[in-house]
């Protein structure tokens, strides 16, 4: 897993995430947006990421019967 990041003199910060990474901070903000009501959208955005990462052959086509 590997992260970094980047502060620029106006104040943002730009974060650089290999895919392990990502998934981790994908995972964290779902799991905090259990708790914290503001957060959902995140977690929406986040979730669909994490949903659309997987192989073709684990995403879900239809309906279970």
């Amino acid at each position: 897993m590997r992260a970094s990041f980047k502060t620029y003199d106006n104040g943002t910060v730009a974060l650089y995430l290999d895919l392990e990474a990502a998934r981790a901070v994908f995972a964290s903000v779902i799991f905090a947006a259990k708790f914290h009501q503001d957060l959902a959208p995140l977690a929406r955005v986040a979730e669909q990421g994490l949903r659309d990462d997987l192989p073709q052959s684990t995403k879900r086509s239809g309906l279970c019967q």
